[in-house]
């Protein structure tokens, strides 16, 4: 923060009752949030359960995550999509055996899992690949440097913001995607 703006906000705590309310609210971003992002996730939720796809489920756990897996993953621990508010991903939540996962993937036909992401911010051993707050309001176009900043779109520009991921998730749910991830869940299950 420049000095010219900080000198503006310190103005705007003129009165113990102006700085107590702000200490308040402060203590209460956590759980604004979290209110925010349950929000969103309530949203999705209810419009992937009433989509039928017949190899898709979803999952909603705690406020944040949305977890799409193949319908059949009986402990959903494979090969997944992941949301968590901060970082829309493909991955392995364990079930799966790295090291046979980094070797399928030196395969050309798996690359078009991690094409179908709009943008790739990072790839390792158990995440195929992410994208950090990729999402865009007419309010802020473009990447979201801070995920509390896009918690606020979360909850007051849901529907849009439903919109984007779920258009994110579909890229890559078609059949070709949904095969690969059929081959790797079974290909690399741990022993």
């Amino acid at each position: 923060m420049n000095n010219e703006l900080f000198e503006k906000a310190m103005g705007l705590f003129d009165t113990p009752a102006k700085w107590r309310a702000f200490c308040e609210l402060t203590n209460q971003s956590e759980s604004i949030r979290n209110r925010w992002w349950k929000t969103l996730q309530t949203e999705v939720y209810q419009r992937e359960i009433n989509t039928v796809n017949p190899e898709w489920d979803v999952l909603a756990e705690g406020n944040w995550h949305l977890k799409w897996h193949l319908k059949g993953d009986e402990n959903k621990s494979g090969l997944c999509i992941h949301f968590n508010g901060d970082r829309f991903r493909v991955a392995n939540l364990g079930a799966l055996d790295a090291g046979k996962m980094s070797e399928l993937f030196k395969l050309p036909k798996f690359n078009v899992i991690r094409t179908a992401l709009d943008r790739i911010d990072g790839i390792d051993s158990y995440q195929i690949a992410w994208e950090d707050r990729n999402f865009s309001f007419e309010e802020h176009p473009g990447i979201f440097l801070d995920s509390r900043i896009l918690s606020w779109f979360a909850g007051n520009r849901t529907a849009s913001f439903a919109d984007q991921l779920i258009r994110k998730v579909r890229k890559l749910q078609t059949p070709e995607i949904t095969a690969l991830f059929r081959e790797i869940n079974e290909t690399c299950r741990k022993e």
